[in-house]
C-alpha cells in the first residue's frame, strides 16, 4: 500500500452483496454437479415436506439445496431484502409471482430465476416427480415474511427468522 503525506491509498473494499445475475450463475454452477442431489440423503420420513441442506454460509452469501416432494410449496414469501437466484437441478418447479395479476412460470431442469431484494413469490412442485433445486441469497437470508393472497392483494401474515430453518 502506498501513501502520500495527506491521503492514504486504501485497498478496494470487498463485495458487499452479489447481484441477482451472479447468484443465478452460481446456482447454475452448483446445479452442474450430477452428484449434488444425492447429498441430501434418503427421502425424509415426513412425506410431502421440503427438506434442505445449507451448502455455503457467510455474511454476504448463502447457498441452499432443496428437495421438493410432489405438491410441496413455499407459500407466498419474500427474502427479507436479500437478492437471490435459483436453478432447478431435477424435475420441475412452478413459480407464481404477482404484479398486476398472479402469473405462473414453469421452470424445468437447468432453468432458473434471478431476483432483486423486493421479490415476492410462491414456488411449488406441481410436477409428477420429486424436484431438487439450488438457491443462493446475498446478503445472508436472515428472515422471510410470509403473505396471504386475499382478494388479489398480498397481505403479510408472519415473519420467519433464520433460526426456524
Amino acid at each position: 500500500m502506498y501513501t502520500t503525506q495527506s491521503t492514504p491509498v486504501r485497498p478496494t473494499p470487498g463485495v458487499e452483496a452479489f447481484t441477482p445475475v451472479q447468484l443465478l450463475r452460481l446456482t447454475q454452477l452448483f446445479a452442474s454437479d450430477p452428484a449434488l442431489p444425492d447429498t441430501l440423503g434418503p427421502d425424509p420420513d415426513r412425506p410431502g415436506e421440503r427438506t434442505w441442506r445449507l451448502l455455503a454460509d457467510s455474511p454476504r452469501l448463502q447457498v441452499w439445496l432443496i428437495r421438493w416432494p410432489v405438491g410441496a410449496g413455499t407459500g407466498w414469501h419474500d427474502h427479507g431484502g436479500a437478492r437471490g437466484g435459483f436453478t432447478v437441478v431435477r424435475g420441475n418447479l412452478t413459480e407464481h409471482t404477482r404484479e398486476r395479476s398472479v402469473e405462473a412460470s414453469e421452470l424445468h431442469e437447468g432453468e432458473g430465476r434471478a431476483f432483486g431484494g423486493s421479490h415476492l413469490h410462491d414456488v411449488t412442485n406441481l410436477g409428477r416427480e420429486v424436484a431438487v433445486s439450488v438457491h443462493a441469497y446475498s446478503p445472508t437470508l436472515a428472515q422471510m415474511t410470509h403473505y396471504d393472497l386475499v382478494d388479489g392483494v398480498l397481505r403479510p401474515s408472519g415473519v420467519e427468522q433464520r433460526q426456524a430453518w
